[in-house]
């Protein structure tokens, strides 16, 4: 149990460390992964997904990192299973810290298809990553939002998650 337990802290840190070490320079902020819905606007508002998530408050979102970036495309096969260039568009806010659970990533694929299911597994590992780490964190993980605004794929983990994923609905819209 011990050795799960560290092993698990340990590879949290580890990816944390990497999404911390190369956004150097980038605006720091990012989040998480939970429950489900069906937000789906055809509306495309011209924005990138650097200028919605950069107006986005997390009370423990520090850290970013957007498509274009050298850290987000190395972590993007890491985080999501998706190589960098299947994206057109993408950024993720999270808690460089590893304390919290909050994360916010949106994806925006190059063919246009659906990302759902590679959120969806990135909530499941988020969830099973905390359950061990720091259970406290596992209500905001399981009541998180995963959805489709405009050409985006986005997973909300906050203890405001509804709140977050109106305000990304409304920037796309």
């Amino acid at each position: 149990m011990f050795l799960r337990v560290l092993c698990v802290i340990t590879s949290a840190l580890t990816v944390l460390t990497t999404l911390s070490m190369t956004s150097c320079g980038a605006d720091n902020t990012i989040s998480s992964e939970a429950s489900e819905s069906a937000v789906t606007s055809t509306a495309d508002s011209g924005k990138t997904a650097k200028d919605i998530l950069s107006a986005i408050e997390g009370d423990h979102m520090d850290a970013s990192t957007f498509y274009g970036e050298d850290s987000f495309t190395k972590n993007t096969e890491k985080l999501y299973g998706i190589e960098a260039d299947k994206l057109s568009d993408g950024g993720i806010l999270y808690s460089s810290d590893g304390n919290y659970a909050d994360e916010i990533s949106m994806l925006k694929m190059a063919d246009g298809s659906s990302a759902k299911s590679q959120l969806a597994d990135r909530l499941s590992y988020r969830l099973n990553q905390y359950e061990n780490y720091k259970p406290e964190e596992t209500k905001k993980i399981q009541a998180a939002k995963i959805f489709q605004a405009g050409d985006y794929w986005v997973l909300v983990i906050s203890d405001n998650a509804d709140e977050i994923s109106d305000e990304i609905t409304d920037m796309i819209n």
